[in-house]
């Protein structure tokens, strides 16, 4: 159970360092986007169910994906903010 008599904010250190693991992994997330479009390119399928894997990965699950790495992106962004706050707090 959470106790608020006992909370002292957060550790400003730890946080820094999940936003910067948050960070490589928006990069990495592109990275495989960008990896899945190439092969997505390259490879010779033809069909109704080509165009509809193709229509989807064009129009939502590319897109989503993207939209889910800028969103941990700016989550480590207001993460690192909010370890500055404690600091600033702190002295």
């Amino acid at each position: 159970m959470y106790d608020k008599s006992t909370f002292h904010g957060i550790d400003p250190q730890y946080s820094r360092e999940q936003a910067r693991a948050m960070q490589t992994g928006a990069g990495n997330l592109d990275q495989i986007v960008g990896q899945i479009g190439s092969l997505l390119s390259q490879v010779q399928w033809s069909g109704p169910g080509a165009q509809r894997f193709l229509g989807e990965w064009d129009g939502a699950l590319r897109p989503e994906l993207q939209a889910a790495a800028e969103n941990i992106r700016s989550n480590a962004v207001e993460l690192d903010r909010r370890a500055q706050m404690q600091e600033d707090a702190s002295r």
